[in-house]
């Protein structure tokens, strides 16, 4: 289990250098927590041990920023990425679907309860079908 969290934490620290560009590591942790909704919260050790294997690895470089150090990602780690982020995506989206599914059939079958998708998961569907339809065949 330990195993698949780390890989999953690479995973996501790649995956927020890839949208956000340089960042430092205390930056990356609240970014960790907002994407996760804070219900998986890594130690601030956790992140820094991580990080720095990663450097080591050759996944992401370490450059001194104004006060801190800053984090990139590398062509290493953006093939790392590729290649380690397609299995859990793919089980997640399956989760996703089904349990979009299963929502909508609630407000279709139950139109009185008008709440069951809270103005934040609407948000994130609507980035996440925006995401999905830019990148289309």
């Amino acid at each position: 289990m330990r195993k698949k969290r780390q890989s999953f934490l690479r995973v996501i620290i790649l995956a927020i250098l890839i949208n956000e560009g340089s960042l430092h590591g205390y930056l990356l942790y609240k970014k960790i927590l907002h994407h996760t909704c804070m219900k998986w919260k890594p130690s601030i050790g956790t992140i820094y041990r991580t990080l720095n294997e990663m450097v080591r690895e050759g996944l992401i470089s370490k450059h001194r920023g104004d006060r801190r150090h800053n984090y990139s990602i590398t062509p290493k780690g953006i093939d790392y990425f590729i290649k380690n982020s397609k299995t859990p995506i793919t089980r997640m989206a399956g989760v996703l679907t089904t349990v979009l599914e299963a929502y909508s059939k609630i407000s279709t079958e139950k139109p009185s309860i008008s709440s069951i998708l809270t103005r934040d998961l609407r948000e994130k569907l609507k980035k996440l079908s925006e995401v999905l339809e830019k990148h289309s065949l």
